[in-house]
């Protein structure tokens, strides 16, 4: 009897050792496991960190180049390896496809040339649909208007970085006596996992916070606001920019893209709303 309890003992004795083993074996590999994950995180960051940061001291000229980017055309830059399936195959991945340079006096004056994005995807589709109802209908309409005295242009410029694809159309239009208007729209694309590329997905890859966005816009509005009221004590008539107002917040920006130098450029083109042509520009 007191052997067969004795051999209990060892049997207990060896399955309790047999069971620290596996939880101390489950230990080890769940440690490994983490150590792994956290590994390809970092790795991820470090991919996620090449796009570049543009130099603060350069930031004016960017800017400054701004009016001069817009020459119908694509501007492919670095690192790139995309795929695409086209629409049109006899066609460059952005490709104008309304032209039309024409001028009846006392009627109207076009110079348009409408880009249309050369890739078969439902998000690109939708984004050219966006194009025809803003900037292609319009030209038809000063075709066809009998109201008379309109200018009407249309450009764009594309860049392709990093297989990122950006898009701006600008357009300005002068109607009778209305003031001018300067409209932008953007289209931003992931050629690598077809679909739209976000501000918040920008701001990952250059490692810029929300924080250090809404910082930098606040000083580019404060700044610009500043001098409108300088030129409003002088008589001007210029328009006014509220720095609380939502549509400052990083959260709330609709008209960006990425250009020469990986430069992330916000736009806030007061004519897509209003009756206007000023339009400010932050650059990271």
């Amino acid at each position: 009897m007191k052997d067969l309890m004795n051999d209990n003992n060892e049997v207990m004795n060896k399955k309790l050792k047999i069971f620290y083993i596996v939880i101390i074996a489950i230990c080890i590999i769940a440690i490994i496991v983490a150590i792994v994950i956290q590994i390809q995180k970092s790795n991820e960051q470090k991919e996620i960190s090449q796009v570049p940061v543009i130099d603060e001291g350069n930031i004016g000229g960017y800017q400054e180049e701004f009016d001069d980017m817009f020459e119908n055309k694509v501007n492919y830059l670095e690192n790139n390896s995309y795929k695409i399936e086209k629409l049109k195959e006899d066609q460059e991945i952005i490709y104008s496809g309304y032209q039309i340079q024409e001028k009846k006096l006392n009627a109207y004056e076009l110079d348009v040339n409408i880009p249309y994005i050369n890739i078969k995807n439902s998000v690109t589709e939708e984004f050219n649909q966006q194009i025809v109802e803003v900037f292609e209908k319009k030209a038809k309409s000063v075709l066809n208007s009998t109201s008379g005295d309109v200018v009407y242009t249309v450009k764009y410029c594309a860049y392709i970085s990093n297989n990122i694809l950006s898009l701006v159309i600008r357009s300005t239009l002068k109607e009778g006596v209305n003031p001018q208007r300067d409209i932008i729209q953007t289209y931003n694309y992931d050629l690598t996992n077809q679909k739209e590329y976000t501000v918040d997905e920008i701001l990952e890859a250059k490692g810029i916070t929300k924080r250090e966005a809404n910082q930098r816009i606040q000083e580019e509005i404060q700044k610009v606001q500043k001098n409108v009221e300088e030129l409003q004590k002088l008589g001007y008539n210029i328009y006014s920019r509220d720095p609380e107002d939502d549509m400052y917040s990083i959260n709330n920006v609709t008209e960006y893209f990425i250009g020469k130098d990986n430069a992330f450029y916000i736009i806030y083109a007061y004519g897509n709303q209003n009756l206007t042509d000023e339009m400010d520009i932050v650059v990271m």
